[in-house]
């Protein structure tokens, strides 16, 4: 299970909320504490999400949009970073989420 602890639920909150915005079913059951991940294709689906999140993150705090009564997303994004890539790296998709960048930005 992705380990959102009481410090960081903000990240878990936006996280979700992107989740919800971009239809990404295995972010919301990861990160929800429903599912872990369970194959290479959802590693790479997650780390795909990520990457689409941050995008949409950055347009919306340049928009100087609240997202659920958070203001600062980019530090709260940075934390979401890190909690995934220990994540990745704990259930052995590390690979998926180092390549996760470049695919999506490649398209």
């Amino acid at each position: 299970m992705i380990n959102f602890n009481e410090y960081n639920q903000p990240a878990k909150t936006l996280v979700l909320y992107y989740a919800k915005q971009l239809n990404s079913e295995i972010a919301r059951s990861v990160v929800s504490g429903n599912s872990n991940l369970d194959s290479k294709e959802e590693a790479e689906s997650l780390a795909y999400f990520f990457w689409k999140m941050t995008d949409q993150a950055v347009d919306d705090e340049k928009d100087c949009k609240m997202i659920e009564g958070i203001s600062d997303i980019q530090s709260w994004l940075e934390k979401a970073l890190h909690i995934f890539r220990g994540y990745f790296k704990k259930q052995g998709y590390q690979q998926e989420w180092s390549e996760g960048y470049d695919k999506y930005h490649s398209e």
